[in-house]
């Protein structure tokens, strides 16, 4: 497959002349945006104990990690979109897909709209009174709100298109799963594997957040509303964890029962007509009945093996391997 297939490159992971980043730049942009705001949060802060005590330095950690996230996240997908094309036969559906839902625009809108409302809900919990004391050292708190729900906010409109595109792409599977591939899983273990990983990258930054916000001493918590954005907010990366995962693993595990249903069908009306053929021999001579009843035997052997895969192959990426 060309790699002029594969044409998702957008605004943060670009495709220069020269090629695409390089890891160590996509390390250094991740690592100089957290390091940016822990830089201007210490130097804003008259008591610089507040940035221990108020778990600043975790907020930058955020902010690293979840642009670094992406960046790998991204990678990961183009693997995935390879490996769709595979299957599709062309790039018609992933050109088309991320055209659509991957743009530029969209990852802007979806960062800007999630910057704003981490943001507020930062607010809405209540600043430590701390930072209040320098209206420089507020305004960088809220720098950091606003770094960290853009750049969670891109990577969720990622995984909601993630989501999008394999529902779309799970009815294909019918037509092109091959219980004979060794990866027991009808050929498609790599897309389950990177639902995996995606969550695995969430999981990792929802732990980051839930150390930030139980570290913080909001202002409001005393009140009941807080309370309820907290816990909002706090299981948001697990549910999305847990969605990018379940949602897909859902729609391949129609689609994988009813061609596994469909299959099975086919193989054992194979197998009836075989065991019917051995009534044919009567009229022949002795040689073509052990010919002809050898090569039945073989077919026979080849459908049981054929039906024996199909059993054993996984439905989904979320289901462990049938055992009988």
């Amino acid at each position: 497959m060309s790699s002029k297939q594969i044409q998702f490159y957008p605004f943060y992971d670009p495709l220069c002349e020269d090629g695409a980043l390089r890891y160590p730049s996509k390390i250094g942009i991740s690592v100089g945006f957290g390091v940016f705001y822990l830089i201007l949060q210490y130097v804003s802060l008259p008591d610089k104990m507040v940035f221990f005590q108020q778990y600043c330095w975790i907020l930058g950690v955020i902010i690293s990690t979840s642009y670094l996230a992406l960046y790998i996240a991204t990678d990961v997908f183009r693997r995935s979109l390879v490996t769709i094309n595979e299957f599709a036969g062309d790039a018609r559906m992933s050109d088309q897909f991320v055209e659509t839902w991957l743009s530029n625009k969209c990852y802007l809108l979806s960062g800007m709209v999630w910057a704003a409302a981490n943001t507020s809900f930062g607010h809405l919990m209540g600043v430590p009174a701390e930072f209040h004391e320098s209206v420089f050292a507020l305004t960088s708190i809220y720098i950091g709100f606003i770094m960290a729900g853009f750049s969670a906010g891109m990577g969720l409109w990622g995984i909601f298109a993630i989501i999008v595109l394999y529902l779309k792409f799970a009815p294909s599977l019918q037509h092109t799963l091959d219980p004979s591939d060794p990866d027991g899983t009808g050929g498609i273990k790599k897309l389950g594997d990177s639902l995996w990983f995606f969550a695995m990258l969430t999981f990792t930054i929802g732990v980051l957040i839930s150390i930030y916000m139980f570290g913080v001493q909001w202002e409001f918590m005393y009140k009941a509303y807080v309370r309820a954005i907290f816990l909002v907010w706090l299981a948001m990366p697990y549910l999305v964890a847990i969605s990018i995962v379940l949602i897909p693993g859902l729609a391949v595990r129609r689609q994988v029962n009813q061609y596994k249903s469909y299959k099975s069908d086919q193989l054992k009306q194979q197998k009836a007509r075989a065991y019917s053929s051995y009534k044919e021999f009567h009229e022949a001579d002795d040689d073509e009945i052990i010919t002809a009843k050898k090569e039945l035997n073989d077919k026979l052997i080849h459908i049981q093996e054929q039906m024996d895969k199909l059993r054993t192959m996984r439905d989904s990426h979320i289901d462990s391997k049938n055992k009988d």
